[in-house]
Formats: C-alpha cells, structure tokens, sequence
C-alpha cells in the first residue's frame, strides 16, 4: 500500500526545489520544442498602442521557454477589443489617491508603492451590461438558473443538494450559499485546458519561469454538449477531474499531479509524479494551504480566488461596494519591467461587487479570506487573505477577458505577497473550454497518470 507523503518533505526533491529556488537554476530544455524559438529580443514585442495610448513601454512577457507562435491568448479572442479608456490613475495618469475607496485596501499599498512593485495604471473603460454579452453561453446559463431557482438546498452537513444546472441560490445573502454559487458558477467551462507560463518574481525583479497545464472535468452541472446536466454513470460521486503538468523548467518538466474532488464531506484523493524519483506518490490532501511547486506564492485551496470544500471553511456575507474591476480586460499579459507588478495597465470597471469572507477550519496559513465576486456570474476580481495575527498577507487580483462565445477567462492573473515583497504572475498564453476542450481529448479518460507522464515528457 502507498503511504501518503508530503511531496516537499522527500529529501531528494527538496534538493532539486531548493537549487532551483535559491539559485533559479533552469538548464538547457534540450530535446524539446521550445528549444526551436527564435529569441533575439529580451521580451516579446506588444502592440504599438496600449491601453490609453500612452507614450512608453514599461511592461512586456520575458519568458523565453514560449514559443512566438504560441502565444494565442484567450482562444476566441476578446469581445471588445478597443474599449474607450474615459479615466486612468496611477503611471502617467491622475494620482492614484482619487480611486483609494474604488480599489481594495491592499491593491491601494501595491498601487501606491511603486518603487517597491512597480509602475500600475488604473484604465477606466464603460461597463457592459450582461445583455449585450455575444454568444448563447450566458444567455442560456440565465435560463437554467431562472428555471431551478428555488429548487436547490443546504442539508445539515452544510452539502449541496437537489441541485442541477445554473446558479443554485441567484441573488442570495447567505454566506455558505455564496461560497456554493462560486464553485458551481462553471465560469471557467465544464471542461478547460490552460497554458500558463508562472513568474515568481523576487524583491529584486528577478524572475524564474515555469510553464504549465492546468486542465478540469466538471461531473456535474454541467452547460452543455452530450453529458448535460451530468456524467452518467457517476458510482464515485464525483464533482471534479483536475491535473497540473509542468513543461519547463528542467527540474519541473515531467512533474504531474491529478485531483479527485468529491460531492460529499469524503476528502480529495490526490497523486503525485516525481520525476526525480521516478515514482508516484498519494498526497497528503490535508495540506491543502501548502504552496505550488516552483517557489510560487499560490496555494492549493486559493486557485481561482477558492478551490477547498465549502464545507472546510466558515462564510459570511459582509455586504456590497461599488469598486474598479477588471471585469472586461485586455488580452495581454503584462510583466513590469525589473519589478513584481502583472496586469501593469490593464482596463477596469465599475461593479457593485459581492464581499464574502471565508475561514478555515482546516489547518492553515492564514486566518481569513476576503472575495470581491460578480453579483452575476460570482467570477473573482480580488482576494485578500489576512495570516495567523489578522495583518495583511496576500493580494491575488483577476484580469478577466470575455470571450465572442460569452465565456471567461483570467488573463494574467497575480498573486502578491505583501509581507516578504514577492510576487507570482500566472499567464494565460493559451486556452480551450468546453467543446474546444472535448475536441481535443479532454475527457475523463484524459486524467490518467500513465496518459499524463508522457503528454509532459516524464523521464
């Protein structure tokens, strides 16, 4: 029987991780694909007009392990690719203390701070109603939400039954329910492949790079295609598929972790790769506040704003505030220039956002969470977490871009630690949902370790 390990307390990986950590060692990616790139800039080259038409390039994407052609942004491209930018605040803009009660309190340190993170801009474009959202995605989750609205419920282990397709409580107050209607908002897709390259960025500006896969199944309430509203048959009462496969650097290629996620009180099961080792290894699901491999500042159970078990967590509803989202942002991935800031000059919003604090009852790092969500599709434009002595922690802020089909998706999503003055910078270069998603293989028979060892190049 295989024992469950913590994956950082194997002392043979802890050697490789802590090289690459502390030295950034990335060697040579021989034998692979990026190795045919042509890189005679230090940077990839950005659009001659940016956000506001500002004059200066402060920003740019340094990661040298994707190729040019790769680079595809969100698939489908933006809804409204030139939005009208009617106000800007921070670089080369009106001062940044005009917006103070627009932004959360610790973008507000960020923003303020450039010498420490880097130069921000705050573009303001027009809100776009819902109504005037393309494609049949939203439209049709509206009708689903509207024709079960009433029908689902909370039992007394705080589990979500009789629910079945769309938002299970629109509108509600309830914290717990809130906390049901982000997990279950699918504004991801029922199925998702993402490319992302991760900068972890130190006090000094200097990145080490990762490029990885993160890829989802949703079992249940599911939109569209064959296996709405579910996947029959499910004996293993299944809600979800997950997997995360790193393709560079050298010390990380070949590292895969697969996800089970239960409906019911029943743990993850969670497994593990090791190419160093050679092995696979169960994970200890109880740590689920331990940190992403890489040196990254993102943990398991904070992905997407919150991936835990609702019912791991206390919630509260703490009321609505109008503030400056990006909600409707630009397909393009900007790193400060020798600094820790992403989405440097990216376009936001005015939103009367939703404000929901979570608490762990689980083991970790922190005390408390705090969501600013869409009133209507509960995507997350910011998180803040607070640690064991209530002071300010992490800051995680979501570019979100809409798509011609109607969907969403991160664009260069960031995670800021404000105590240790460190960053990491999460870039979608590349993206398939739902039947983009199916077309090319994502289904339940693709989250097998065996499939996924070789998809990553395992050695």
């Amino acid at each position: 029987m295989r024992k469950s390990v913590n994956f950082l307390s194997l002392p043979f990986v802890f050697i490789a991780f802590v090289l690459f950590l502390v030295f950034g060692v990335q060697p040579s990616l021989a034998a692979t694909e990026f190795e045919k790139a042509d890189w005679t800039n230090d940077s990839f080259d950005l659009p001659e007009k940016i956000p506001g038409e500002y004059p200066g390039k402060w920003y740019g994407f340094y990661c040298k392990t994707v190729p040019r052609e790769r680079l595809l942004g969100v698939r489908h491209g933006e809804a409204w690719p030139d939005q009208k930018v009617i106000n800007s605040w921070g670089y080369k803009a009106k001062p940044i203390e005009e917006i103070k009660d627009l932004i959360p309190e610790s973008y507000y340190v960020i923003a303020t701070n450039p010498q420490s993170w880097g130069d921000l801009r705050i573009n303001e474009t027009a809100y776009i109603p819902m109504k005037e959202w393309p494609g049949e995605h939203q439209r049709y989750r509206r009708e689903v939400t509207e024709k079960n609205k009433g029908k689902a419920r909370l039992d007394e282990k705080g589990l979500l039954k009789d629910w079945t397709l769309g938002m299970p409580f629109p509108g509600t107050e309830n914290g717990a329910e809130l906390g049901w209607n982000f997990v279950n908002a699918r504004n991801y897709g029922q199925e998702l492949l993402a490319r992302f390259a991760t900068a972890v960025v130190d006090r000094k500006g200097q990145r080490r790079y990762s490029t990885t896969d993160q890829c989802y199944l949703w079992w249940k309430g599911r939109l569209h295609g064959e296996h709405s509203p579910s996947i029959e048959p499910n004996p293993h009462n299944y809600d979800f598929y997950s997997s995360l496969g790193f393709s560079s650097p050298y010390d990380l290629k070949g590292l895969v972790m697969i996800t089970h996620r239960y409906d019911s009180l029943k743990p993850d099961d969670m497994w593990m790769y090791i190419p160093v080792l050679r092995r696979v290894r169960r994970m200890a699901t109880t740590q689920r506040w331990d940190k992403f491999p890489g040196g990254s500042d993102l943990c398991y159970d904070a992905v997407t704003g919150f991936q835990g078990k609702v019912t791991n967590y206390d919630w509260k509803y703490l009321g609505r505030k109008e503030l400056l989202v990006p909600r409707q942002a630009k397909d393009m991935i900007q790193e400060a220039k020798g600094k820790l800031l992403g989405a440097c000059d990216q376009w936001y919003q005015r939103e009367n956002v939703v404000m929901v604090e979570y608490i762990p009852r689980i083991n970790s790092i922190i005390s408390k969470a705090i969501m600013y969500l869409d009133p209507n599709i509960y995507s997350c434009y910011y998180v803040e977490f607070y640690d064991k002595r209530g002071r300010q922690y992490l800051l995680m802020v979501y570019p979100w871009v809409v798509h011609t089909t109607g969907y969403q998706s991160p664009i260069g999503f960031c995670v800021y630690d404000l105590q240790r003055i460190h960053s990491s910078l999460i870039n979608t270069y590349d993206e398939y949902q739902d039947l983009d998603a199916e077309a090319i293989g994502v289904n339940s028979s693709f989250f097998q370790m065996d499939y996924l060892k070789k998809r990553y190049g395992a050695r």
